[in-house]
């Protein structure tokens, strides 16, 4: 008989900040769940992106085999973007391998829509239509009448982070009744992301590091409600239950933001014609662009209906082009720090699909793609920004000698399977 099995996903959230909040008492229930295992650094996906990350997640494999690099890719042969939808999905995910166990998948962000599968599965971050996003559709009134909040509204100003932050609240509830109440009918593997501690670290980190900051309170009581609603969990889920608990990506601090696409602009590599509102309006001479934050693609020949870059260029081209941003600065300050080519991260069959360069910014700083933005550096919207190498990995019942000094979040699920002796 194969067992049950638990995974808790909280988004956005670092190991140095559950290391902080549970030794200082912010989050008891749990650090008594940490004592019954072990917590580990994880390095996230490349970009660490909700969308690369979580799929990387669930299929146990390199973005190369499943084939997802973000909210938002390319439609083949074109410039028009289109959202991730579940059907580019290359690689199954673990409740499609053993469709006779029942599964409930909740809020998992870059599912959408949500799949026919046996159990239930509701998709989080993005989902543009509600009843698209439930499954089974009978569940979607029930979900109605609890509140049930696909994600919250963005604060557009400090003087609403006051609604903000109790949206986030109102959610954190409605979504952690529904999860008991599911968890209260049969299952066998039980899958939750809470993505409001995401939304809260992009826009209170400022908060959380300065102690003196209105809102500093605020985001330690978001955490101890995080903590309660895991202690609630844990009950229903069972301790003797395999549990796994982790996060897609880390979060730092950020003030400033630089705009890649101004830069490649300023430097000659891209030419839009105008209005430049949308990457149709790259030039046949551009010879590179940015897309969703960390991305730079080559506008290559055989990729882009416009493009000019040929394979012959293509090493050359990108050693060019990393060698020019790393040698950024602002204010003495270097901004980015680490650039990957595609050769370097990818593997697998769409591999060819990613991004020709992923650049990741020193701490401090953040990634702006806006095409029509004549803004180089600005003041950070956001306080709190993705980080790649400090997401963290936690497994009921595992020691320091289960985990690898440096694990990956595709070799997570591998890593379940084996300290739990269970067959996702």
């Amino acid at each position: 008989m194969q067992k049950k099995a638990a995974i808790i996903g909280l988004d956005g959230v670092p190991i140095e900040l559950l290391q902080d909040l549970t030794a200082r008492g912010v989050m008891p229930n749990l650090k008594e769940m940490l004592g019954e295992g072990g917590l580990h650094r994880m390095r996230s996906s490349q970009p660490p992106n909700s969308a690369v990350s979580w799929m990387s997640m669930v299929t146990g494999v390199n973005p190369g085999q499943h084939g997802v690099y973000g909210f938002t890719d390319f439609v083949p042969g074109t410039y028009n973007v289109c959202y991730h939808h579940m059907s580019r999905l290359r690689a199954p995910p673990f409740w499609m391998r053993n469709p006779a166990r029942r599964h409930l998948i909740l809020n998992l962000p870059a599912s959408y829509p949500a799949q026919p599968i046996n159990g239930v599965h509701i998709s989080g971050f993005v989902s543009p239509c509600f009843e698209k996003a439930v499954h089974p559709a009978g569940l979607q009134e029930t979900l109605r009448k609890l509140g049930y909040m696909i994600d919250v509204e963005a604060p557009e100003t400090r003087d609403d982070y006051g609604r903000f932050i109790c949206e986030l609240d109102a959610a954190l509830g409605h979504r952690l009744e529904a999860a008991e109440m599911l968890l209260r009918s049969p299952w066998d593997v039980f899958f939750l992301v809470l993505t409001g501690t995401d939304r809260i670290g992009h826009y209170l980190w400022d908060a959380y590091l300065d102690k003196g900051d209105a809102h500093h309170q605020s985001f330690q009581d978001y955490f101890s409600k995080v903590d309660d609603a895991l202690g609630r969990l844990n009950k229903l889920i069972g301790q003797d239950t395999p549990l796994m608990m982790l996060s897609d990506h880390g979060m730092g601090p950020s003030g400033t933001s630089l705009n890649l696409n101004h830069l490649l602009k300023e430097s000659g590599y891209l030419v839009t014609a105008e209005p430049s509102d949308s990457y149709t309006s790259v030039r046949p001479e551009s010879r590179a662009f940015a897309a969703e934050t960390n991305k730079i693609y080559l506008n290559a020949s055989n990729r882009f209906p416009g493009g000019s870059v040929s394979e012959a260029d293509r090493e050359r081209l990108t050693a060019e082009i990393a060698e020019f941003l790393e040698a950024i600065t602002y204010r003495g300050r270097r901004v980015i720090r680490s650039i990957y080519t595609r050769e370097a991260l990818y593997r697998g069959p769409h591999a060819r699909e990613g991004p020709d360069l992923v650049v990741i910014p020193s701490r401090g700083f953040s990634l702006r793609t806006g095409l029509c933005d004549s803004r180089l550096f600005q003041k950070d919207v956001i306080s709190g920004a993705h980080t790649d190498d400090n997401a963290f990995l936690y497994i009921r019942g595992c020691n320091e000698a289960d985990v690898p000094d440096a694990v990956d979040i595709e070799d997570s699920l591998s890593l379940f399977n084996s300290v739990g002796g269970l067959n996702l």
